[in-house]
Order: structure tokens, then sequence, then C-alpha cells
């Protein structure tokens, strides 16, 4: 037993002699790990958006499915992903556009013209 364990200690040594020992160890950056966290953040972000009915829907009238979308999405750089995402942060919410704010405003107007001017109205003089 004692010649077995000089034979493994005679090994563990010429081990650390001749076969390369590194461990290279660093400190990763603040930026660097936030910077790895948004990333998967805007990847998910992107896919989900794609996952949603109405992008669906508008992508298979455009003759894609959804399982080719997720493929491309899948194949886009980090750069893009991030520019995209970025747009999707920038679309209006609610899907209003400025038209149908002048239209609710135009309508106001006209309800409260009428509800003082309408029918009931009878000139003063």
């Amino acid at each position: 037993m004692k010649s077995f364990y000089r034979l493994i200690c005679r090994i563990l040594i010429a081990s650390m002699i001749f076969l390369p020992f590194s461990v290279n160890a660093g400190m990763i950056g603040t930026g660097q790990a936030t910077a790895s966290a948004q990333d998967l953040a805007n990847r998910d972000k992107v896919r989900d958006f794609a996952a949603r009915e109405s992008v669906s829907g508008q992508l298979q009238a455009m003759g894609i499915s959804s399982s080719t979308a997720n493929e491309r999405i899948a194949a886009m750089t980090q750069e893009e992903i991030n520019t995209l995402a970025g747009k999707i942060d920038s679309l209006p919410a609610g899907a209003m556009s400025p038209a149908w704010g002048w239209t609710i405003g135009i309508l106001i107007v006209a309800g409260i013209i009428y509800s003082v001017w309408g029918p009931g109205f009878k000139s003063r003089r």
C-alpha cells in the first residue's frame, strides 16, 4: 500500500512539473455585467414582441411564419437586437396617432357646440 501512495505522489509531482499549470481569473467590471444582463433583456423583449398576436398576424400576412421570425431573431447580432429593442421602446403606446387626438378633440368641441346651440336653442330676439 505504501508503494501505491509513493507511485501516486510521484505521478502528481511529475504532472505538476511537466504539464502546464495556469489559471486565469479576473474581475469583470460592472459595465460588462450590466451590459450582458441588458443584452439578454433586449433579446427577450424582441422575442416577446414578435410573439404578440397582432405582430404575428401581420408577419403571417406578409408570408413569414412565426417559426421563421424566431429563427431570424436568433440569428440577429446583439447590435441589431439592441437597435430593434430601442425602436420597440419608442413606439407610441396604445397605437394612438396624432390624428386620433385631433379627431377626439374636434368631436368634443362639436358636442359642446351642439349642447349649447342644439335643437332646443331659441334666439333672444
